[in-house]
C-alpha cells in the first residue's frame, strides 16, 4: 500500500510538472486517473469522430491541443509548422509502437532510433527508382490478372473493390520482396492471410483501448492467445523463405556468380545479402514483414481511394482516361517506365486521394528533449509524446483554403504548390523517418490505376463515414460499379 502511495505522488508530480509546461494549450473534459481515455472507448467509428473533436479544438488554438490516456501526455499537433518541427527532430517513435514489436520486432517501421539510423542507410539503396522500375515487369503480370478477375464484377452491382487490390498488391510485393509468387488472386483464403488479418485486428484494439495497453492486462485476455500463435505463424513463413534465399546466396557465392548472372529478378531480400551490415537471419525477417505488412496495405487503400474518387468525379475520369490513351496510344499494355514518369494529371489526382483520406492518419513521436514549436507557442516538455495529426493537416483551412475539403487535383499543379508549407503534405509521414518505401508506392498506383482506368469505366458511392482501425477505411467499404470500356 505504501509502495502504491509513493508510486502515485511520484506520477502526481511528474504530471503536474507536464501539466504546467503544456498549461496553455487546451484539453478536452477528462477524468479522474483515466483523462481523456474515454474518448477512445467505443467502436473504431467512434474513435475517428472523437479524433475530429480533438482536431476542432486545436484548430481553434493555434492548430494544437493536449490530452492525457492514463499518466501519459500527448499533444496533438494540427499545423504544418509545428508538425515539421516534431517530425525534423524526434525521430523515435512513441512508446505505443511497442505493440508490434512482437510482430515486426526491430524491423525498419519500428526500430530503435541508433538501429534505424544504421539501418535505413543500408536499406535506402535498395528502394531506388532504378530497382523500383525493374519490378515493372511483375507489376504489370499481376495488375493483368487483377483487370481479368474484376471482369466478373463488370455490368454487376456496386462492390466493394478493395479486396480485389489488396490480393494483387500483395501478389506484387510478395514477389519482389521475397521470390514469392503467393497467387492470392486465385487463392484469397490462407492460413497466412488469416493469422495477418487477426494480429492487424487486435493490434488496432491495443493502440485505442487504453486498458488493453498494459501487458499484465493483455496477458490475461483471450486475445494475447490469438495474437502469439497468428504472429507465429506469419513468422514461420518469413524465416523458410529466409533461410531458403541465404542458401541460394551461399550457393551463388561460392560459384561467384554475381546478382544478375542468370537473368533473375532482383528481389528485395536478395539485396540485403552481403551488404556492409551482415543482417542476421531475424533481423532480414523483420525487415521484410515490415515491408509486406506495413507498406502493403497503406498502397492498396491508396489505390481504393483513388478510384472511387475517379468514380465520384467523373469529369477527373475522363481526364485521366485521356491521359492514358495520349500515353500508351489506346493501347492495354502494361505501362513502362517512360509511360509512367509521363502521367502527370494521375499522379495529381492520386496525390489528392492521398491529401483527402490519409490513410496513416496520425503519426506519434516521442519527445526526448524539451523542444519549442513556434506556430502554438509552446515548449513541448522531455517525456510527453506528440501526435501529429497528418488527416487533420491534410483538412486545414489554413494550410488549404476554404476549399479543404474539396477534390480538387490541380492543387497539386506546380504552379499552385509554390507557396505550400513543405510538411501541409505528407501522406508518406515527413522528415528523416519518412517512409522509404514512397516511391514504389507511387509506381504501384500509377500502374494499376492507369490499367484500370483503361479496362473500365468506373462509377462510385460517396464515401462516407470513416473507421480508424491502425489505418483509415470507410465504414461502407471502397463501393465502384464498373463496365469495360
Amino acid at each position: 500500500m505504501a509502495a502504491g502511495c509513493c508510486y502515485w505522488l511520484y506520477w502526481r508530480a511528474g504530471a503536474n510538472r507536464l501539466d504546467s509546461a503544456t498549461a496553455s494549450l487546451p484539453v478536452p473534459p477528462s477524468l479522474p486517473l483515466l483523462g481523456n481515455a474515454m474518448l477512445f472507448i467505443g467502436d473504431a467509428e467512434k474513435i475517428v469522430q472523437n479524433l475530429d473533436k480533438i482536431a476542432e479544438l486545436g484548430y481553434k488554438h493555434k492548430g494544437a491541443a493536449k490530452l492525457w490516456l492514463g499518466p501519459k501526455l500527448y499533444i496533438a499537433i494540427g499545423n504544418a509548422e509545428d508538425a515539421k518541427i516534431v517530425l525534423e527532430n524526434c525521430l523515435d517513435k512513441d512508446v505505443v509502437y511497442r505493440f508490434l514489436r512482437p510482430w515486426l520486432g526491430h524491423g525498419l517501421f519500428v526500430a530503435p532510433l541508433g538501429l534505424w539510423k544504421s539501418h535505413r542507410k543500408v536499406l535506402l539503396p535498395v528502394f531506388h527508382n532504378k530497382i523500383v522500375e525493374e519490378y515493372l515487369g511483375v507489376i504489370g503480370e499481376q495488375t493483368n490478372i487483377l483487370i481479368e478477375r474484376l471482369r466478373e464484377q463488370s455490368n454487376e452491382d456496386y462492390f466493394d473493390v478493395l479486396r480485389y487490390i489488396t490480393a494483387c498488391t500483395l501478389d506484387i510485393v510478395f514477389e519482389t520482396a521475397m521470390g514469392e509468387r503467393m497467387d492470392i488472386q486465385h487463392s484469397p483464403d490462407t492460413p497466412y492471410l488469416r493469422a495477418r488479418h487477426t494480429v492487424m485486428t487486435i493490434l488496432n484494439m491495443r493502440f485505442f483501448k487504453v486498458w488493453l495497453q498494459p501487458d499484465c492486462l493483455f496477458n490475461l485476455t483471450t486475445y494475447a492467445r490469438q495474437q502469439k500463435e497468428s504472429i507465429n505463424l506469419t513468422h514461420e513463413f518469413t524465416n523458410e523463405v529466409v533461410r531458403k534465399r541465404r542458401l541460394e546466396y551461399e550457393r551463388n557465392k561460392l560459384k561467384k556468380s554475381n546478382e544478375k548472372s542468370d537473368g533473375k529478378l532482383r528481389v528485395v531480400l536478395d539485396m540485403l545479402f552481403g551488404r556492409e551490415i551482415e543482417f542476421t537471419d531475424e533481423q532480414l525477417r523483420e525487415h521484410i514483414d515490415s515491408i509486406t505488412i506495413a507498406g502493403n496495405d497503406t498502397t492498396a487503400l491508396v489505390i481504393a481511394y483513388t478510384l472511387v474518387l475517379l468514380g465520384i468525379h467523373q469529369d477527373a475520369q475522363e481526364e485521366v482516361f485521356k491521359e492514358q490513351e495520349s500515353i500508351l496510344d489506346g493501347s492495354k499494355r502494361a505501362a513502362t517506365k517512360e509511360d509512367i514518369y509521363k502521367m502527370h494529371f494521375l499522379e495529381r489526382v492520386i496525390k489528392e486521394s492521398m491529401r483527402l483520406y490519409s490513410v496513416v492518419p496520425i503519426v506519434a513521436r516521442n519527445i526526448d528533449r524539451d523542444l519549442y514549436l513556434p506556430y502554438c507557442g509552446v515548449t513541448l516538455p522531455a517525456g510527453a509524446s506528440a501526435v501529429v495529426g497528418v488527416f487533420a493537416i491534410h483538412r486545414s483551412i489554413a494550410e488549404w483554403g476554404p476549399s479543404a475539403n474539396e477534390f480538387d487535383p490541380n492543387r497539386f499543379l506546380p504552379e499552385n504548390s509554390i507557396d505550400r508549407h513543405p510538411a501541409a503534405f505528407m501522406p508518406f509521414s515527413y522528415g528523416p523517418r519518412n517512409c522509404i518505401g514512397r516511391n514504389f508506392g507511387m509506381i504501384l498506383a500509377k500502374s494499376i490505376i492507369s490499367s484500370i482506368v483503361r479496362s473500365y469505366k468506373i462509377d462510385a458511392k460517396t464515401i462516407g463515414r470513416l473507421k480508424m482501425e491502425l489505418l483509415l477505411f470507410p465504414i461502407d467499404g471502397h463501393q465502384i460499379r464498373i463496365r469495360r470500356r
